[in-house]
This record gives C-alpha cells, structure tokens and sequence, in this order.
C-alpha cells in the first residue's frame, strides 16, 4: 500500500465527496462501521486539515503525536466536516467514540488507508443507492403552507405528539424573521404597539438591513430613537440572545395570524 495516501488528489476527492453528500446519508453509511473505525477517520480528517501541498504522510502522522500542534478548525473544512459528523451521532455513540478519540494518538499507516477507503467506499456506495428527498421539516413546511394559518397549528399540534423535536423546525421553515420583510404594513405596526423595546432593539441588533428598514419605516421618530438607546446599552451577554429575541417575535407573529389579529401574507 501507498504510504502517502493521503495526499493532495485525495484530500480534494474527499472534500468534494463530503461536500456533494447530504449529512443524512453520511451518517447512514456509517451506521454499521466500528466506532474504533470512526474515530480514526475522524481524526484522520482533522490532521488532513492541517497538510500543505507538499506534506508526506509521514509528516502528517508526526503532526499526530505533536502534543503542541494547533489547528486553526475555522479554516481547516475536512476538521469541520470531522466535527459536524461527530455531532450527529447518538449520545451514547459519541461517549463511546469519544472514548476511543481520547486515547488513539497513533495508527499503523496500512491500517489508516483500509479505513479511508473503506469508509469512502461505504459513502459514495449509500450515496449511489438512496434517494435523498432532503430536509424532512422544509418539505413538511413547502406542504403546509399553503394551508391557512390555523389549520398549519392543528397539524403541527397533531405532529408534536409523536415528533415533538422536528415541529419547531417546521415553524422555522414555515415563517422566518426574515419572512416579516414581505409582511404587511399592519402587521408591522401591530407589532411595534405590542413588543418590550428591550425584544424589539435585541432582534433587530444583528438583523438584515432590509428587516431594519421595515421596521423603521414603520416607526415614530421618539420610538426609532429609544430603540437606538437600548441597543447602544446592549451588553455583550445579550448581544448573544439576538436569536432568541427574534424567535420570540416569530412566535408572537404566528400566535397573532392564528389569531386573525394580523395578516402575514
């Protein structure tokens, strides 16, 4: 067996295969590979990230055992592939890869490039042999919207009981934060009577320019300005929550259409 398997051909044929195979499939075909197995390709992916054109193998297994080495993981996309992977697993199975993560800090070479194509094997194999529909919330979401807006809670209420994590994927899908841009007038100004200003500066903090306007446009001069007040005095702890703040008025924007307080479409 080759002693630079991995080299700069191969790094781009994973890359391209990882990038070109949804995470759902991926992590199909490894349902049935040894955690041991696992954990060395993910570390293999990881030290990969770290390789320049004109690294050897052999240089990338003493990458391994540098106990000082540092990656940069922001950068390295094979490492972020590795670690989005290992995310996906079930709880008990990322204790037990995580387990053997922490004490493989070697491999023999010939056993390292039977694990790198055969896992490559096993990906382009579940790749070529599933259909793959897509995100199973977004396609629930294209389906239910163009139900009324009371009907889409009754189903989503309905779904909650036997899938209780994909309904609040669903409701991401089915109206966004960025989806009040195209909201009426009103519904705008229903919203700016209603919310704390505190809510109101936190979700607009970090929001698209187009989000900002439409709200601003919207707005009395003397509310515009305490909005301007409040987010200067945002700290930094809640610069953090500019998520939740805008769920929390995508929250309130569905209650009221429910609701018939204000139009959304």
């Amino acid at each position: 067996m080759s002693e630079s398997f991995i080299n700069d051909t191969s790094l781009e044929e994973m890359k391209e295969l990882l990038e070109r195979t949804p995470l759902q499939v991926i992590m199909k075909a490894f349902e049935e590979v040894d955690d041991e197995d696992i954990a060395v390709f993910l570390l293999l992916l990881d030290v990969a990230s770290t390789k320049t054109k004109s690294d050897s193998s052999e240089e990338i297994r003493r990458t391994l055992a540098d106990e000082n080495g540092s990656k940069d993981h922001s950068v390295n996309t094979l490492s972020d592939h590795a670690q989005y992977i290992f995310a996906q697993f079930p709880y008990q199975r990322q204790v037990r890869i995580a387990e053997l993560l922490a004490v493989t800090e070697m491999v023999d070479t010939e056993k390292a490039e039977q694990i790198w194509e055969e896992l490559i094997g096993k990906m382009k194999g579940t790749l070529e042999n599933t259909m793959f529909f897509g995100n199973s919330a977004k396609n629930i979401a294209k389906f239910l919207s163009q139900v009324d807006i009371q009907r889409q809670n009754q189903l989503m209420d309905a779904l909650e009981k036997k899938h209780p994590q994909l309904t609040d994927s669903i409701a991401d899908s089915l109206f966004t934060f960025e989806d009040l841009a195209k909201v009426p007038d009103d519904a705008i100004i229903t919203l700016l009577q209603v919310l704390e200003t505190n809510t109101l500066a936190l979700a607009l903090y970090n929001a698209s320019k187009a989000i900002q306007d439409r709200f601003h446009e919207n707005m009395s001069a003397e509310k515009a300005e305490s909005i301007e007040i409040e987010t200067e005095q945002l700290t930094f702890e809640q610069k953090q929550l500019c998520t939740t703040a805008q769920q929390s008025v995508v929250s309130l924007v569905r209650n009221f259409a429910a609701k018939g307080l204000i139009q959304i479409r």
